[in-house]
């Protein structure tokens, strides 16, 4: 018989079907909350089914996750709706004097989260059954990060720092200048995706900061590098993950540094160090839907 909330009782509600599989059966207000409260209603009677990446399931087992750290395809043999986490390649720095690379463009779908550049959460993607070829950015040494893209989402690369090599270039996050006299202006951001990177002085010695997907680069103070571009949080996988962050600018006499693999993190800024280029860390492309 049906309660007074319109689920069954008695007998017969052991034999009914609510698993978040299937929208057989009759679902209480209880269980129509709880799917909600997950993002995951209303059900429908086929969930989205998909291989490629590097496949996991959230701690929680509410979804399934494809992460694709380099390119590759994804393939859906069950269309519907998935949230995305798509993060380009941060930007490098180099030469004799150079400002923090930016962060890479940061694009996410995670209700609750951000994208870059003080952004909302976008809207979900809607996926058929086809192949998706997956480009995940790579960073570039001395030079800005290029893009990563999943179906009509880019995030685009970030800017290589100002500095010898060259003024301080736009990017999902723009990079930071130089020291000085050396091409102090800053790189912009892309619009929803990141911030600029900070400019550099001509009355202190250290070089600029990159920006990063949730602030903008930090210019320098005396003889020490400007502040990196904070980055964001993302729990799409079910671990709480900073990524984005821009790269630091040097200090005076400080070497630079690759950005992290995998972050779209900007790569450290340099100080006197001659004709050594560094890359921005690669960026990373994660897909998951409801199981």
């Amino acid at each position: 018989m049906l309660g007074f909330n319109g689920g069954l009782i008695g007998g017969l509600a052991n034999a009914r079907d609510t698993s978040l599989l299937s929208a057989v059966g009759v679902w209480t207000l209880n269980e129509q909350r709880n799917a909600k409260l997950a993002g995951l209603w209303p059900v429908t009677a086929t969930q989205v089914n998909a291989t490629g990446g590097d496949v996991s399931i959230t701690p929680d087992g509410m979804y399934k996750v494809h992460t694709f750290t380099s390119s590759g395809p994804f393939i859906v043999t069950t269309g519907g709706s998935v949230e995305y986490l798509v993060i380009g390649a941060g930007g490098g720095s180099g030469g004799e004097y150079s400002g923090g690379g930016g962060a890479g463009g940061y694009r996410c779908s995670v209700p609750g989260e951000s994208s870059g550049g003080g952004a909302s959460a976008e809207s979900e993607l809607i996926v058929i059954e086809t192949t998706y070829s997956i480009t995940v950015g790579q960073g570039n040494a001395g030079a800005n990060g290029s893009d990563s893209v999943f179906h009509t989402i880019t995030a685009v690369g970030g800017g290589k720092g100002g500095g010898s090599n060259g003024v301080a270039a736009t990017g999902g996050s723009g990079g930071g200048g130089g020291p000085q006299s050396v091409q102090p202006s800053s790189g912009s951001g892309t619009p929803n995706q990141g911030f600029s990177g900070g400019s550099g002085s001509s009355s202190n010695g250290g070089t600029a900061g990159g920006g990063g997907a949730g602030g903008s680069g930090g210019g320098p103070m005396s003889t020490t590098g400007g502040a990196a571009g904070i980055g964001l949080s993302s729990n799409i996988n079910g671990t709480a993950t900073t990524r984005g962050v821009g790269g630091k600018g040097a200090d005076q006499n400080e070497g630079g540094a690759a950005g992290t693999s995998n972050t779209g993190n900007g790569a450290r800024g340099t100080y006197s160090n001659g004709s050594v280029n560094y890359a921005g860390g690669s960026g990373i492309v994660i897909i998951r839907y409801p199981i």
